[in-house]
Formats: structure tokens, sequence, C-alpha cells
């Protein structure tokens, strides 16, 4: 039976000379002006995909032209020939980003050459696309919020009726108090996913403060977010009382339970959030909508201060050009999106 062509070429497949090349450009140096180890390692992952789907069109439709020299084998013309290749199987804004992060590469991989033409065509293609329906596309940080308020509240009242703490009201407080947490502080998935009740949750009198070491970031820097007093109460509430229902949830520190024995990983809380969002909303909201929900609030509860987006969202940038620290000004982020929050409610 014939194999299936590759899409990425595995990177023991490379020539020899591209392996060279992003070894050099990738591989830390103590000796020399490293300009990628601000780049987190998802991010690495990704740019070299987007590479070795380039090198496996080659492998695949083009094999001569692997033979050519890395930095001249890309052209127009050869890009031309893999957007039509791409589009067999891939949305205009699919082909769009990874062209985006091919680019991105080669800026790497050859900071001397020139680069622009191929960051010209990716905008075209993104400008033409069709855009997907989606609703959830105007969603608010507030009507999430409230969403995961309500899941809590419902856990609240069927235990107060019932008298007995079941898997099901557990779960359902679980759900929804990621939600409006999320809602209030909306991290990347990762850093979610990662969140302990020892190391990331911080008690301060009666508040709770989420601590989050850059080991834990994507753009490696720390972050620290005060929570309110409403949401503050139901995490205490949560640890005491509904937590520890979930079985295996006392043989780990992880801060969302899974009926595992270990922590939910980020696919699971995905599916979860998906899925609440859905039944309340009609729609699902994934969850880097949150992170898009935040700026739809802001830009319509407070439009003077929406750049406190950036650092709400943990980014070194608002857009591609102004660069900030973000450190403090996550703390003020955060208690603008909660007072925010807590006046459209009244």
């Amino acid at each position: 039976m014939p194999t299936t062509p590759k899409k990425h070429l595995p990177f023991s497949a490379w020539p020899p000379e591209d392996r060279a090349l992003w070894a050099r450009a990738f591989a830390p140096d103590l000796f020399d002006d490293d300009r990628t180890s601000h780049l987190a390692a998802a991010t690495v992952v990704g740019l070299r995909r987007s590479y070795a789907r380039h090198l496996g069109f080659l492998a695949n439709h083009d094999p001569a032209r692997l033979q050519l020299a890395p930095e001249t084998r890309i052209d127009p013309d050869s890009i031309k020939a893999f957007v039509a290749h791409l589009r067999r199987s891939c949305r205009d804004t699919s082909v769009a980003s990874l062209l985006h992060t091919l680019r991105l590469a080669l800026v790497y991989i050859f900071p001397q050459h020139d680069w622009s033409w191929l960051k010209t065509i990716a905008k075209h293609i993104k400008a033409g696309a069709i855009p997907r329906g989606d609703t959830a596309r105007g969603v608010t940080s507030a009507e999430l919020y409230a969403v995961g308020v309500a899941l809590m509240t419902m856990a609240e009242e069927e235990l107060a009726s019932s008298g007995k703490l079941t898997l099901e009201i557990a779960l359902l407080y679980r759900d929804g108090l990621i939600i409006a947490l999320l809602a209030l502080v909306p991290l990347r998935r990762r850093t979610l996913t990662a969140l302990t009740t020892n190391q990331h949750l911080v008690k301060t009198g009666d508040l709770w403060l989420l601590d989050i070491p850059e080991a834990d970031t994507k753009t490696r820097r720390a972050l620290e977010f005060p929570l309110p007093e409403a949401l503050s109460l139901r995490i205490s509430l949560y640890l005491s009382r509904f937590r520890d229902v979930v079985p295996g949830a006392s043989d780990h520190d992880g801060l969302w339970p899974s009926l595992r024995s270990r922590p939910m990983d980020g696919g699971s809380i995905n599916a979860t959030v998906r899925r609440r969002t859905k039944e309340a909303l009609g729609f699902p909201v994934n969850l880097h909508r949150f992170r898009l929900a935040a700026g739809n609030f802001w830009s319509i509860a407070d439009p003077v201060n929406v750049r406190g987006v950036k650092d709400l969202l943990g980014q070194t940038s608002f857009g591609t050009t102004e660069k900030h620290y973000i450190g403090a000004q996550s703390r003020l982020a955060g208690r603008q999106l909660a007072r925010a929050l807590q006046a459209s409610r009244h």
C-alpha cells in the first residue's frame, strides 16, 4: 500500500543546510546576541511547523527546488504554487496565517533578506477571505461573567434544596468558577491549565490574588491580578466545599480537578467551557474568545482607557508597535475591568 505523503517534512528529513540554519537561528548562544530568546517554546514550534509545511510541499510537488539554496528557493512564483496547493484543503484565513508564520520564520533564519513581499501577499489573502459565521465574536466579558455566576448560584441553590453535595453540583460550581474567573482575568489556555491551589492563589486578608510566575506565561513576564471580593468569596467556598468532592482532587494541587484523578488539561477545559456557554447563550465560546470578549466589553464600557486591555491580557504590545511594562499595569488593568463589570450589574 503506498504511503501518504507527509504535509510537514520531519526535521530529520530537512536538507542539512536548512537544519544548520534553523539551529543557528533558534539555538541559544550565550556568546551572541540571541534575537529569538524572547520567543515562547510554543511560538518556536509554530514557526518550525510552518517552515516544515513548506518543505513538505516542495518535497511532494517540486523536489527539484529543494536542491536550491534555502534563501533563494522561496520566491513569488513558488509561493503562488504553495498557496494554490493550500487552498485545496484550507480556508484563506488559514492560508494567510500560515504565510504569516512562514514569513516570521524566514525573518529569523535570513535576517539580511527582505521578506516584506510575503507579508503583502498574506495581507491580501486575509483581506479577501470570507469570514466564517461566528456568533461568539461580539460576546462581552459582562455576559460571560454572568454565565459563570449563574452556574455557581445554581449549584448553591441545588445544594440548599437537596441538602446533599453531589458530584454533579460540584462540577457545576467548578465550571461556573472557571467561566467567571476567565471573564474577569482572560488567561491564555496554558496559564489557566497550569493554575494550582498552593502556588498561584495567594490569600491577602479576605481577598484572593492570582500570582502567575513568568514560567507560566507566554510572554515570560510575571503577572499579578487581585480578585474582587465577590469572586474571592466564591473561590473560598469552592476550595472549602466543592473542589474535593471531585474524585482524586485531594491527590494533586491543580485548581481544576478532572474526573481522572488529575488536573483538567487545556482540551477538556475548553470543551467544558464551550458546552456550558452554549447551554447558557445558545452558542459556544472557546477559551480564546474570552480574551476578545474583554476587548469588546472594555471598548464599550470605557473606550478612553481601552489600551488597558493590552496589560490585562498580558501582551507586550498594543497593535504591533507600542511597548510597555506589564507587571504593575496588569494589577491596575484587573481592577479596572472588575470595577466595570461590577458597575454593569447595577
